[in-house]
């Protein structure tokens, strides 16, 4: 990334970041957490923590997903939007 950014680019991103910082690290997890306790009653097996948490990076490995569970998952969606729509 920094080979692509120029030198004043890269001064004006550290004076952004001072004067208000990025978000914090593990804002991530949290808002996973959130989602895990939002889904609780609404499913039979939870998503693990680490599965909810965005991969940005690439470094997790890719899971195949069979037809089945495809299927599952759009039953959870389902009844998801039913209920919320209550």
């Amino acid at each position: 990334m920094l080979e692509g950014m120029s030198h004043a680019e890269y001064v004006h991103w550290q004076a952004i970041y001072q004067t208000e910082p990025f978000p914090e690290d593990r804002a991530d997890r949290r808002t996973a957490e959130i989602i895990q306790a939002l889904m609780l009653g609404r499913t039979k097996q939870l998503p693990t923590i680490a599965e909810l948490i965005p991969d940005y990076w690439g470094e997790r490995q890719e899971r195949k997903q069979t037809p089945e569970q495809i299927k599952a998952n759009m039953k959870l969606v389902k009844a998801a939007m039913k209920k919320s729509k209550k």
